[in-house]
């Protein structure tokens, strides 16, 4: 599971005592999260916790506190290091929670999105095979997507291995090296790879949205908000 306590226990004591060693403890922490499995690489957002060491396949559950609080860290680290990935991250988690944790006609913040449509559901919302990604993508985007995201034939997934898990294994630098491209480019065709993704998932059946507006859990997100638009 993701500490958000104790990921901002460490930003505070770094700003307010000037210990940077801590803050690069906490950056590095929240960079690894944010590049794995464990967050929502084309729909923004963190997933419950990870199944794995190596935090790259979810429990694909997201809970409306894990992101308010994980937003607090992502500004907050922001603030303290000036890494555009947090910025980044924190901009990913609020348009997740604006599109699916949030009612736009009475307001309020719903609780959470469950991590399946049925019991032999292997997080196929939300996974991808080569074949899925290289039919949605443009024969460009597929080239570099498939190393930035490490899509191969097989997956990360337990049940069907040919399903994968997207996070970021490639810097875009790296990927540009590799296929002799401009690195702009590269970051053009992730860019417009991801909202390709993300725009065919949206057609896939979507796991259910419960919408109980709890008053604790929305305070936590009200206050994140604030933050955000603070940051």
């Amino acid at each position: 599971f993701p500490h958000p306590g104790a990921l901002e226990l460490l930003l505070r004591e770094a700003f307010y005592m000037g210990k940077q060693d801590l803050a690069a403890i906490a950056a590095r922490t929240l960079e690894k999260m944010g590049k794995g499995g464990v967050y929502d690489q084309i729909g923004g957002g963190f997933h419950r916790y990870s199944t794995d060491e190596r935090w790259v396949v979810p429990h694909f559950e997201k809970m409306a506190y894990d992101n308010s609080e994980l937003l607090k860290n992502c500004l907050h680290c922001y603030q303290a290091t000036g890494k555009e990935i947090f910025k980044e991250i924190a901009l990913g988690i609020i348009d997740y929670v604006r599109t699916v944790l949030s009612d736009p006609d009475q307001g309020g913040f719903y609780a959470s999105q469950d991590a399946d449509i049925s019991m032999h559901d292997d997080g196929d919302y939300f996974t991808w095979t080569v074949e899925e990604a290289e039919t949605t993508l443009s024969p460009d985007e597929f080239k570099v997507l498939q190393l930035y995201y490490n899509i191969g034939p097989r997956g990360e997934m337990h049940i069907n291995t040919a399903k994968n898990v997207l996070f970021i294994d490639m810097e875009p630098d790296a990927i540009a090296a590799k296929l002799g491209l401009p690195e702009p480019k590269v970051l053009d065709l992730i860019k417009t790879g991801k909202q390709r993704l993300l725009e065919v998932r949206m057609k896939r059946p979507t796991p259910f949205v419960d919408k109980t507006v709890y008053l604790n859990w929305n305070g936590m997100m009200i206050a994140a908000f604030l933050e955000a638009y603070k940051v």
